[in-house]
Parts: structure tokens; sequence; C-alpha cells
């Protein structure tokens, strides 16, 4: 009986021994993710969960953080990657040394709703306040590029407000400190429901990417294998999400706390604008570029190369395999 408890606490000391260095194994990677909870945020949580990046030896950490301190923290080494490419973007056109090295977007999912008593873009004319997110980011930069095609000048006829994170701007809609507000697919159920007037889908007018993969040069150069599992683990989750309807519409649901038909309708909406392959064409790379100088306001010409490499990810696409393996 006492040799047959020693060989079992043996046995449980070299498992436990082997677990631990399993996971000392692991590569720890820091990856910034926005506040608010989208397909495109639940698509690197579902990867997460599917165990995609442990497959890869990869321990991935999902942080929210502010856009600025997400950029930063690139560019120090706190963070890995980055989901917001906007911001992203921006961050590489004023000079600091990243690179978008994966898409998930080719149009925004996003929606303009207004207070119950505006019903029509020239309602928002004489000084209305419309929250935005960070000025600079996404959301900005397609909101003045949108409001000029809508005979609204967003120098005169309104005024923009920045407010993070997106359930912020939401509640201030609901509570009147703003006439209207860009909304995410989550946020804009609630709005319909409370009676707010949907004034815009951004993703009729614009092609905008969003969200993807933004990682430091530094990293890139010095550290391509990391990149490339992650990489490979993250575009096995985008071409699981786009592939299994039946078990990802129960997981936005849950995820998002709605019921499983507006769990479907966030999901077809989401089908719609995703990229097919994590990339985007060359010619969405110059209009994204020439769209972010206007915005910026940066003279200097910039060519796709100094913004995007999609060498790693074009290269994972064409695995047959990985796609098998959805």
């Amino acid at each position: 009986m006492k040799t047959r408890k020693t060989f079992a606490l043996l046995t449980l000391a070299v498992l436990s021994f082997a677990y631990d260095r399993l996971s000392f194994a692991f590569d720890q990677v820091n990856v910034h993710v926005s506040a608010g909870i989208s397909p495109n945020t639940l698509l690197y949580r579902f990867t997460k969960e599917k165990g995609f990046y442990r497959e890869e030896g990869l321990d991935v950490l999902l942080i929210q953080a502010g856009m600025l301190p997400g950029i930063q923290g690139l560019v120090g080494g706190s963070f890995q990657f980055s989901q917001i490419l906007g911001q992203g973007a921006g961050a590489i056109l004023r000079g600091l040394p990243l690179k978008i090295v994966m898409v998930f977007d080719t149009r925004p999912l996003n929606w303009l709703f207004a207070a119950k008593n505006i019903k029509t873009m020239q309602d928002l004319k004489g000084g209305k306040q419309i929250a935005v997110s960070s000025f600079g980011a996404a959301l900005d930069q397609m909101t003045r590029e949108l409001l000029p095609k809508r005979g609204i000048d967003p120098q005169k006829d309104v005024v923009l407000r920045a407010i993070e994170p997106t359930s912020n701007r939401l509640a201030a809609l609901l509570t009147g400190v703003v006439d209207a507000t860009v909304l995410n697919q989550l946020d804009r159920l609630i709005a319909k429901k409370n009676g707010f007037n949907e004034l815009l889908f951004y993703g009729d007018d614009l092609e905008f990417v969003t969200a993807g993969a933004v990682v430091a040069e530094k990293t890139l150069t010095q550290n391509p294998d990391l990149v490339r599992r992650f990489l490979r683990a993250t575009l096995r989750g985008f071409l699981w999400l786009r592939a299994n309807e039946k078990e990802v519409v129960p997981g936005f649901a849950a995820a998002m706390k709605i019921s499983e038909s507006e769990a479907s309708e966030v999901y077809k909406s989401a089908l719609r604008v995703m990229s097919t392959d994590g990339t985007i064409a060359r010619g969405l790379q110059e209009k994204m570029i020439a769209f972010q100088r206007r915005s910026l306001k940066v003279e200097r010409e910039v060519a796709p190369e100094q913004v995007y490499d999609f060498t790693l990810i074009r290269a994972l696409a064409l695995n047959n395999e990985l796609r098998k393996s959805r």
C-alpha cells in the first residue's frame, strides 16, 4: 500500500514538473484589443478559446487599452500586436516603425444613430454634438469623410466629441449628453430597441479597414517565427469563424448577451465585410493611405509597402492544410 502511494506521488510530481516545463515553453504574447465587444475582438477571443494559439506554442493575453497606450506599447515592446488598424496606420504615417500584417475587414460595421427628435442627416446641422472615438482614430476619420458626402461640414455644422470606449458613446446618446453617436453592431441593437434613429450605415459608403494585426517592425525582423506562428493561429481562427456559423452564432450570443436571432444578424453582417484571406488588394491599400494622409494632413508620399506587409499571411493563406483544419 505504501509503495503504491509513493508511486502515485512520484507520478504526480513528474507530471507536474512536465506541465511546468511545458508551460514555461510557451511564448507570452500580449495583444492590444479594443474595449468594445465586436466580431473582430471576438475573433481573437475565439481563436484563443479554440486552442489555436497554444498549438503554436503561444500564451496569448488579450489586453484592452486606450488607443495611444496601445500604439506606444507596440513601439516599446509591452504589446507584440494590436488589433487597431486605424490608429496603427496613422502612427505609421507619422513615422513610427510599425507594419500592418493582417486585415480582418474591408468595410466598417458602424452606424450613426441619433436622438429621437433627429430624423435625417440635415437635422444635425446647427451645432449638434456627435460622439466619435479618439480623434485621429478610425471612427473619427470615417465620420469626417462621410459627413461632407451627406451635406454636413464637420468643421462648421456639427461638433465632434471624442468619447471612449464604445459603451460610453452609447450611454452618452441614451442620456442625451450627445445628439448622435457612432455605434458598433452590439450597441446598434440596443439603440434600436430604445427607439433611437439610424441615420447612416458606414459600410454603404466606405471601404475602410479597421481591425487585424499591427506589429512593430523590430518584432517582424528580429522574431519572424513568433509573428508567423501568431498569424498562422489567427488565420485559423479567421477561417474557422467564416466557415462555422452554427458554432459561432451561439458564441456571439453568449459574449454579447443577445438572442441567437440577433447574433445571427450580427454574424451575417460581419461576413459581408470580412476580408477573404486576411489581406486587402493594393488598390484598397492605396485608397486607405490617401484617405489617412488627407485626414492627418500628411503631405509626403507614402507607398503601400511602408504601411502593409502581407508576405507572411499570403504564404500561410496558400496552405491547403491550414484551410482543411477549420
